[in-house]
């Protein structure tokens, strides 16, 4: 089996066969010829040295340039690989995945990508296909067929949880779905959800809502989720929810969602019946070395009561310590939002907006489990409403979380902090448990 670092290694001598030998792209002229074969190397040189986004860049340019040159196209997947970017690198296979005869040492890092990204079918039809072009595949093939027959096909999740995030009116939920693998980018779930409060005079907003839906992303790293939900115990509560999601790589993700039930309002209004129609516009934005990360949402509720809320959030992390044991990251974050009614049975501010610094240490414990990672939390902010003294606020919240193996995981975490409603000080407790189980 081939590393990485003799992959490296054969790339750049098979550069040369490719330029001697490729019949896809003449050159009019020997001096454009040697210019595009130098800048070529000079792209494969930097990568080589682990300046990847320079060789990149390079290969980018010199594609622009010379459009369709394979042996750039090439090494611009191998080095996207190298880099870490899985999503890009298979995004820019599929322009060259007709080509004939694919060199292995460019099919192997290919099918290593998509099977991190969870396609073990596409990944061993690629090595079953490519396998004529070089014998050192054969094994490779093998490996990628054990690896999908041991993959499991269905997950079952477990969320339970209580907070009191509605000024102190504490309530209950319980979320249960099971999904199932369908294909490499389909899948199928269905979701029972249960929400109850703990004050009788509240118990006419509870919800006991089952849903179906369906998952799937196409070649363009596109993704849509399209759900129907219903309540088994009250009528004319029917919900759609549609997702749509785009992935150019591993770092950046944009999406936007709508339902016309939304699940996520406040207990008081779920319990005068009160809904709302919910549209949400995002994008999330992490480093290839996972130190900065960025992630900003916008989102508006048409309530049924004419009330219309538009919300902006952003956050901006940074780690500055990474290692073995110990992760720590500081956010900063910042919430704004507004109401158009006055005076609604819950908590509705006409404007209001906080900013708040976070900081998270990751804690990696050596275990007899596969994985043991508990989180820490600690916050500070400021937060202003119109017509009321701005105040501070703080909180704290530790989780736990286990891999016992591969397939079963538990998250375990309370909360505790300071929050504050029309310009008093409120404390507010959370706990979660969070089971996953694959099969």
């Amino acid at each position: 089996m081939l590393s990485m670092f003799a992959i490296k290694r054969r790339l750049v001598p098979c550069v040369f066969f490719l330029f001697c030998f490729s019949p896809c792209h003449a050159e009019s002229g020997p001096e454009n010829t040697q210019w595009r074969d130098a800048e070529h190397r000079r792209g494969v040189e930097l990568a080589r040295a682990g300046n990847y986004d320079a060789g990149l860049a390079v290969l980018s340019a010199l594609l622009e340039k010379y459009p369709g040159y394979y042996p750039a196209e090439r090494d611009r997947i191998i080095i996207t690989v190298w880099k870490g970017d899985c999503r890009a690198a298979v995004s820019r296979y599929e322009r060259i995945r007709r080509y004939p005869d694919l060199e292995p040492y460019l099919i192997r890092p290919v099918s290593e990508c998509l099977m991190r990204l969870g396609r073990f079918d596409e990944a061993v039809s690629l090595l079953g296909r490519e396998q004529k072009n070089g014998p050192e595949l054969a094994p490779v093939y093998a490996d990628a067929q054990a690896k999908r027959a041991a993959q499991p096909l269905n997950e079952l999740r477990e969320e339970i949880g209580t907070n009191t995030s509605d000024q102190g009116r504490r309530e209950w939920l319980w979320n249960s779905t099971l999904r199932r693998k369908l294909a490499d980018r389909t899948h199928v779930y269905a979701r029972y959800t249960n929400t109850r409060s703990s004050y009788d005079q509240y118990q006419s907003g509870k919800q006991d809502r089952a849903g179906i839906g369906v998952e799937h992303e196409f070649r363009n790293n596109i993704a849509v989720t399209q759900e129907f939900s219903d309540d088994v115990r009250r009528s004319g509560q029917n919900g759609s929810f549609t997702s749509v999601v785009y992935l150019p790589n591993d770092e950046w993700r944009f999406g936007a969602s709508y339902t016309n039930f939304a699940e996520d309002l406040p207990l008081r209004a779920k319990a005068e019946l009160i809904d709302a129609k919910r549209s949400v516009v995002f994008t999330n934005y992490h480093s290839a070395d996972y130190r900065w990360s960025w992630d900003m949402s916008g989102s508006r509720y048409d309530f049924s009561d004419t009330n219309r809320r538009n919300a902006l959030f952003t956050s901006l992390g940074y780690a500055y310590k990474l290692q073995p044991k110990r992760e720590q990251r500081v956010f900063l974050e910042y919430y704004a939002s507004n109401n158009s009614l006055a005076n609604t049975i819950y908590y509705n501010p006409a404007r209001d907006k906080s900013l708040s610094l976070v900081h998270k240490t990751d804690f990696i414990f050596d275990s007899r489990f596969r994985r043991h990672v508990d989180h820490l939390y600690l916050s500070i902010g400021q937060y202003n409403e119109r017509g009321f003294v701005g105040r501070g606020t703080w909180g704290v919240r530790y989780d736990q979380s286990y891999d016992f193996t591969d397939r079963l995981a538990l998250l375990v975490g309370a909360g505790y902090g300071r929050r504050v409603y029309d310009g008093a000080s409120e404390y507010e407790t959370s706990v979660s448990l969070v089971f996953r189980w694959l099969f």
